[in-house]
């Protein structure tokens, strides 16, 4: 069930919501949800909030927290790339810990300590205030236990970037503090995952499994097949991503207008995109309802491409495969946990915007695919299986609440869903 679902804005409504200052014998586990209302993290907050809802086993409350203008500040990366040594990952792990103890510690703080056994953080930035939780709880205060839940660690992230270095030593160690004194830290990944127990020395028992799929997927949700076509059409590839320029939606328009605008039609839903009309066979959809996205223009393309630069866990991808689409995309973070590369799809070397071995991977991936209707058959219907049966939204996130009650009842955690 879900007791409360509030912003930093709701200070008036938000201390006679709260659970009871002690959990009733054989009770449901009493849950705080530090979630984000930013990104592809809203869509995981939104998701926590939907299937706490469904659980009688579990007291929730959810908490979205609001960026003041200093904080903003605070966290603001540098006008000029870097590669990371504007310290930006400790500025807002330290940042976001200061703003957080208003809400957890002393005089007037929104959620009292007694109030839950386990408060769940998404993600590491915000999650400083554990340190403080997990020193109450050894000094034998009342304090809950504390989950972090992440995507990528600080160095991971800077793998992806492509960054010649490794992170910063402070960024090491500010989020190393942090997760080793979490009780437990949910990763989306194995490959997030395998950078908490390196990196960040957290012992493996400790590690919990949760893939952020999107609703819809896998767990009996009917999938989307792919509209009937006749042969006379062009093949549809489709590309998502507000982020124009990070995305590869400018290669991916380059490559379609100089090598395939007579053979095929590219669609793009993009808010950010700069809709040339002249372009040729080119369909620019702008912002798309969600719901129809999945529902309607997914089912209807032939083909996924997305070129991006760096991704660490690709919700589209996962949707795409769910309406029966071959992707094609880049081999970067987790993203051959998400698209099997040569049965799903064409996992590629990054463009990195200029012509090089990732953009000829691209080229050749695309061209095969279009040249194959028999091949795009296959793996649009190896897609749809392998999102219907590894990608199950009602799996994933029901494991994780699955661990939070653990948690709560001083139970053995358990890494991965049982098959």
């Amino acid at each position: 069930m879900n007791r409360l679902v509030c912003t930093s804005d709701d200070a008036a409504t938000v201390r006679e919501r709260l659970p009871p200052a002690s959990r009733a014998p054989g009770g449901p586990a009493r849950v705080l949800f530090v979630n984000v209302g930013v990104l592809g993290f809203a869509t995981t907050s939104g998701n926590l909030v939907h299937y706490a809802a469904l659980r009688d086993d579990i007291d929730a409350a959810h908490f979205t927290p609001r960026m003041p203008r200093w904080l903003r500040a605070a966290c603001a990366e540098p006008p000029v790339e870097i590669g990371g040594w504007d310290f930006q990952q400790s500025r807002m792990m330290l940042a976001w810990g200061t703003y957080m103890r208003r809400f957890f510690f002393g005089p007037g703080a929104w959620f009292p300590t007694d109030r839950f056994d386990v408060v769940h953080v998404l993600t590491q930035q915000r999650a400083w205030v554990v340190r403080g939780l997990s020193r109450l709880r050894a000094r034998g205060s009342p304090a809950p236990r504390t989950v972090v839940n992440l995507d990528a660690t600080c160095r991971g992230w800077d793998s992806i970037r492509t960054y010649r270095r490794n992170a910063p030593p402070i960024d090491d160690a500010v989020e190393r503090a942090i997760l080793q004194r979490a009780d437990a830290v949910a990763c989306a990944s194995e490959w997030c995952a395998r950078g908490v127990e390196t990196v960040a020395r957290v012992p493996r028992e400790r590690v919990i499994i949760h893939m952020p799929c999107a609703r819809g997927i896998g767990g009996g949700a009917p999938a989307h097949a792919p509209a009937p076509r006749g042969p006379s059409v062009l093949p549809r590839i489709i590309f998502v991503g507000g982020d124009w320029p990070n995305k590869g939606g400018a290669d991916l328009l380059r490559w379609h207008q100089q090598r395939w605008a007579d053979r095929a039609e590219l669609h793009v839903v993009s808010g950010a995109a700069p809709a040339d009309r002249a372009c040729r066979n080119v369909v620019w959809h702008g912002s798309v309802d969600h719901a129809k996205l999945v529902g309607e223009l997914l089912p209807s393309m032939d083909l996924f491409v997305l070129p991006t630069r760096w991704e660490t866990f690709l919700i589209a991808a996962q949707e795409a495969q769910a309406a029966g689409l071959p992707v094609v995309t880049t081999r970067t973070g987790a993203v051959p946990e998400v698209v099997l590369d040569g049965e799903t799809g064409f996992l590629c070397p990054a463009p990195h915007g200029a012509p090089g071995d990732g953009e000829r991977a691209f080229v050749a991936a695309i061209e095969r695919l279009l040249d194959d209707p028999a091949l795009r058959s296959r793996m649009g219907a190896a897609a749809r299986a392998h999102a219907q049966r590894d990608l199950s939204a009602d799996v994933w996130h029901n494991h994780l609440l699955d661990q939070l009650v653990n948690l709560a009842d001083g139970r053995p955690l358990r890494r991965r869903p049982t098959p």
